[in-house]
């Protein structure tokens, strides 16, 4: 298989993300793979451009694996979701992973994204984040997935529509109403918004306004959970008996068990007094 599967970032909104390469690329290849071939049609006539073929990738008329495959072989071939990345909360990624499976050649243009965006506007420096996307819209599976976001250690992000944005927000607060979110609308669009606030606060401000288009939802980690008296006992014990100066074994225990320097000097001095090692 000599030919390339491009998989192409379109606008989430505004047209002005829409890059010079993504426009050249759907200009130039043979196939252009959409989500939606009537919503790709819109955005070729606003930003003036005319694809050589457009199949969809759902519905009555989608193009099937064989047909995909033998397109890949005479010609290059471009993956393009109704707005942001393809495969990013979208069932595009099959055809990354079919490309892949029969030796063609991937390649990524790209362009905005929902999640990116969401992660850009976070307020706090966040290490680690989980996108959720879409959350299952009832049952154990819902429940367990909002669960799963709530005693997550890491920032989550959730894509949900104005219409259960509320109910959402509400599944939250259940767990913890004092949790930090962000919530933005219509990102990238005229009537973009941003709402920094608690769950509680949520849900107050949803209470009195009707939102509007899609919006996600980043929310902040679990609190760190304190080691238990037993934990503490034998972090305690194994600095002791560790190489570590006294000193710095009794900064790392300050650190993980949030007491006083001086505190955890002197338990650092009786603990190793006491024969687990000499200082």
């Amino acid at each position: 298989m000599s030919c390339t599967l491009f998989v192409v970032g379109t606008p989430i909104g505004n047209l002005g993300d829409f890059s010079p390469r993504a426009r050249e690329c759907l200009s130039t290849v043979d196939l252009v793979i959409a989500e939606d071939s009537r919503v790709l049609g819109r955005l070729c006539h606003l930003v003036g451009i005319t694809p050589r073929e457009v199949r969809s990738y759902q519905g009555r008329q989608h193009i099937t694996e064989v047909e995909f495959l033998a397109s890949l072989e005479t010609g290059d071939v471009a993956l393009v979701s109704d707005a942001g990345m393809p495969g990013v909360s979208d069932p595009g990624a099959g055809f990354v992973e079919l490309t892949l499976r029969h030796g063609g050649t991937v390649r990524v243009i790209p362009g905005a994204s929902v999640l990116t965006a969401a992660l850009a506007l976070w307020p706090r420096i966040a290490s680690t984040a989980c996108f959720y996307g879409f959350l299952p819209r009832r049952g154990v599976e819902r429940s367990q997935m909002v669960a799963n976001v709530m005693r997550a250690h890491s920032v989550g992000v959730i894509l949900e529509s104005p219409r259960r944005l509320h109910e959402t927000c509400t599944e939250l607060a259940a767990h913890d109403p004092s949790r930090q979110v962000l919530l933005l609308g219509e990102l990238t669009k005229l009537h973009e918004s941003m709402h920094w606030m608690t769950l509680s606060e949520a849900l107050e401000w949803l209470a009195g306004t009707e939102p509007k288009g899609e919006w996600a939802i980043v929310v902040e980690e679990a609190p760190a959970v304190a080691p238990s008296a037993v934990e503490g006992d034998r972090l305690l014990h194994a600095l002791a008996a560790s190489t570590l100066g006294t000193k710095e074994a009794a900064a790392i225990y300050a650190q993980v068990q949030a007491v006083p320097n001086r505190d955890a000097y002197q338990l650092m001095l009786s603990s190793r007094s006491n024969g687990t090692r000499s200082s």
